[in-house]
């Protein structure tokens, strides 16, 4: 580190550009300054809220993020415990960002441990959580236990998805062997969950869940202003009042900048796109759709983007691109159970501030335009992207995320 010791080194020298972002990003929430400031009352213990999830209680998640990166990078206290004990509901984008986070800090650890004048104060990093509880299940076959220990255990019920990380520098061959192999081991996961609960995909379904895998996972290579992508996986099988279910959760991750911020980049390269996206604003302007903190722009420039045939890649050299938000969310919520009672199942899209949310209320429709055939989901009853979207589920959210996420979370 050239004998410079200070956060801002260390960081600069060693953490990825995911977690750099993260943590420079003006408007992430878990940027330094923020992180600077968190008050130090929890004495080296800092409690998950029973409601781990960055979709449903992003402002105690992240608060309790913020404390443990405190808490590890500052060095306030010897032990550090990340108390789960009263955790009872947790979707994985929130235990994976928190992952990603301490993957880097841990890392510098050990470059201070072989380095006598850095001597840790922090001696012991461990969590607590109730004995053979979901949390704790999730912690030891995918989450912290599984990721930086050697503690990974295997349980009957639970089928794990590994966090898989890519980090693509350019279009190299090695890097679409890579996509091949990822999309491969992604649908042989789904195909085994499904094993689980007696059901199975015919050629065609598999070969189609494959096509929009593989889409899902380049666009989020492409769209990542970091060049990384991550995905994690978690299946667990319950029996609830004698009925046997499986709940399915399912992240792709990329951290940099959202799709808005992408689309509005005035180096974005698919200038037609841009350009309808401009005149669509001017005409929900006009017809006074927006409403601030509620409806904002980006959230209708999120909401187009997903449509078929939009992508912010050039359309000169990846003419085939912009085909698969709509089929990968359509073919997630396909796998889940047909039952009327199903309140679980959806698919959340969060990128910047706007939040997404897809549970099958409305569907999308095809049209045709110039001999081909595009999917459309506006949100609304005539499926029209002029008209105002369901603020209940394409909405503008306070909380703003560094990047995108899809989570599926899908009984089967």
């Amino acid at each position: 580190m050239h004998g410079d010791t200070s956060i801002q080194n260390i960081i600069a020298m060693t953490m990825s550009d995911s977690v750099k972002y993260l943590l420079e990003d003006p408007n992430s929430p878990l940027r330094l300054d923020l992180i600077l400031i968190e008050k130090d009352d929890y004495n080296g213990e800092i409690a998950i809220p029973a409601i781990f999830s960055l979709i449903d209680n992003p402002k105690d998640s992240y608060g309790a993020i913020r404390r443990i990166v405190a808490s590890l990078l500052y060095q306030k206290h010897k032990d550090v415990i990340i108390d789960y004990s009263n955790c009872n509901v947790f979707t994985l984008e929130a235990q994976v960002l928190l992952d990603l986070v301490l993957r880097d800090i841990l890392k510098i650890y050990k470059i201070c441990e072989r380095t006598k004048r850095n001597q840790l104060f922090v001696k012991n990093i461990t969590d607590r959580s109730k004995g053979n509880s979901n949390v704790r299940k999730m912690l030891f076959s995918v989450g912290s236990q599984a990721i930086h220990t050697k503690n990974k255990k295997e349980y009957p019920d639970i089928i794990p998805y590994n966090l898989c990380v890519h980090q693509s520098k350019s279009d190299t061959l090695e890097q679409i062997e890579q996509k091949d192999l990822d999309t491969t081991s992604l649908s042989d996961y789904v195909e085994n969950c499904l094993a689980r609960m007696g059901r199975t995909l015919d050629g065609e379904s598999m070969d189609d869940l494959c096509t929009v895998i593989g889409e899902i996972l380049i666009n989020a290579e492409e769209h990542s202003s970091t060049k990384c992508r991550y995905s994690i996986g978690y299946f667990e099988e319950k029996d609830v009042n004698g009925n046997k279910l499986g709940l399915f959760q399912l992240v792709i991750l990329n951290i940099g900048r959202s799709i808005y911020e992408k689309f509005h980049d005035s180096d974005c390269p698919n200038k037609d796109v841009v350009e309808k996206m401009r005149n669509l604003s001017k005409r929900y302007t006009k017809k006074g759709f927006f409403t601030r903190k509620k409806f904002e722009e980006e959230a209708l420039w999120t909401l187009y983007s997903l449509q078929d045939g939009v992508t912010s890649v050039s359309p000169k050299l990846y003419p085939q691109r912009g085909n698969g938000s709509l089929r990968f969310i359509e073919s997630f919520l396909n796998l889940k159970r047909a039952e009327a009672s199903d309140t679980i199942s959806k698919m959340t899209l969060q990128s910047g501030s706007t939040c997404i949310v897809f549970d099958g209320s409305y569907d999308t429709s095809t049209r045709e335009v110039n001999g081909d055939r595009y999917r459309i989901m506006a949100f609304n009853k005539n499926n029209d992207i002029e008209d105002i979207p369901d603020v209940r589920y394409v909405r503008t959210t306070e909380h703003f995320f560094p990047g995108t996420f899809i989570c599926a979370n899908i009984v089967l």
